[in-house]
């Protein structure tokens, strides 16, 4: 029996993932992509997220390319301490890494394994045939024919819009972000941390590796959703002179790693879908990752939700023989999780849109408490300590809560 072929619309972090599970499951996979080179910046990637690359034997070589997180400590704009949360579970460490080199570790892994990827390919229409496949046309002319496609391709997802073409619900959150790399600055503080910062006009985070060296992001609101290709321009000297103003009322700490920056990033907007597609797949195409399910980047799981798809459908594709079914128990299976995880980075968001000394004081009194409500670790075990479980059959009708029974 001739072995299916899937099209993988995506070379980002799951894209490759994916097409390594698939291999496994017997399924031939080839991955497309616009972009000609990697990009991107840093990102935490959680112990969820880790635990599925564990599978796949390439945690030692993630860990050993970035810095190891277990907690986080929450500040306010005058140093007052108002809480700390955990960052690890069910026997694992979480991750501050940058994206382009935990990308490149996962593409090398799949072409080492003979996995096919093709670059400069930007998607521009999706077409199924009568004898149930695939057929997708790029956008230089050429075309890919397959038994399946699975777009792996962000919250602007072209797939998408042949999977759910009335779909309208992705929402620009009102957020700007940028961040960076600083070496040579000394700072003190327990190890496997993030702190995180409530400023006077913005919201500030930074990792110090057992070496020294610093990841930090920012986000700020800007009500106004600017046009695309607005920050090009801009130069590191610009970016650093507008952060150091944003961040004049606030800690010193937080200009000097801005001011001695190696690399600070562009600008970026950053996008969710605060309401999923109807369904996630149509025909022999289905949705995977931010396509299907965009959450906060604050939250710190996105990356870790669209390992954790690639690793479930690649499992439902493994052991459902039906194209419709595997689709829907794959759904099935993620959907629960994915809206409660998206819940989840909305409340982590809220603090970060208040402004003025008042509502600033009465976020920070409440804090506290609210830390101690949601964020002791009971009550953060359902994020870190999930597992994929790829050596278990998947089921076609037991979901709880969010996790795979």
């Amino acid at each position: 029996m001739r072995a299916r072929k899937a099209l993988i619309i995506g070379c980002g972090i799951a894209g490759p993932t994916l097409a390594l599970f698939l291999k496994r499951a017997g399924i031939e996979a080839e991955i497309y992509e616009a972009r000609e080179t990697l990009d991107g910046y840093s990102l935490s990637l959680s112990c969820n997220g880790v635990a599925v690359l564990q599978e796949l034997g390439l945690d030692q070589a993630i860990y050993a390319e970035g810095s190891a997180i277990t907690r986080w400590s929450m500040w306010n704009s005058k140093n007052k301490f108002l809480g700390r949360g955990v960052l690890a579970g069910g026997g694992l460490k979480s991750v501050f890494i940058k994206r382009i080199p935990l990308g490149k570790i996962i593409i090398d892994e799949a072409e080492r394994q003979g996995i096919r990827i093709m670059r400069g390919k930007k998607l521009q229409d999706i077409k199924t045939t009568e004898q149930g496949g695939v057929v997708a046309a790029f956008s230089d002319g050429s075309t890919a024919s397959g038994d399946l496609l699975i777009g792996a391709d962000g919250v602007h997802s072209q797939t998408r819009k042949f999977v759910a073409p009335t779909f309208n619900s992705i929402t620009y959150t009102r957020l700007i972000n940028s961040g960076g790399y600083t070496s040579g600055v000394t700072v003190s503080g327990p190890p496997e941390t993030i702190n995180f910062i409530f400023c006077r006009r913005a919201f500030f985070g930074y990792h110090v590796t057992p070496t020294g060296y610093i990841y930090w992001f920012t986000n700020w609101v800007q009500d106004e959703e600017a046009a695309r290709g607005a920050f090009d321009q801009m130069t590191d000297a610009e970016r650093k002179q507008q952060m150091l103003a944003i961040y004049k009322d606030d800690q010193p700490l937080i200009r000097e790693i801005i001011q001695r920056a190696d690399e600070t990033f562009p600008y970026f907007a950053s996008y969710t879908l605060p309401e999923q597609p109807i369904s996630w797949h149509r025909g022999p195409v289905v949705l995977s990752g931010d396509a299907a399910h965009a959450i906060s980047p604050s939250s710190g799981q996105g990356a870790s939700m669209a390992l954790e798809d690639a690793a479930i459908l690649a499992k439902c594709l493994r052991d459902i023989p039906d194209l419709e079914q595997a689709f829907s128990v794959y759904e099935r299976l993620r959907r629960e999780r994915t809206i409660k995880m998206y819940d989840a980075g909305k409340r982590g968001d809220s603090g970060k849109f208040v402004m003025g000394p008042r509502k600033q004081w009465f976020r920070d009194l409440t804090t506290p408490i609210f830390l101690k409500l949601f964020a002791n670790p009971k009550a953060s075990d359902w994020m870190y300590a999930y597992r994929t479980e790829w050596d278990k059959k998947a089921d076609l009708t037991a979901i709880s809560s969010g996790a795979e029974k």
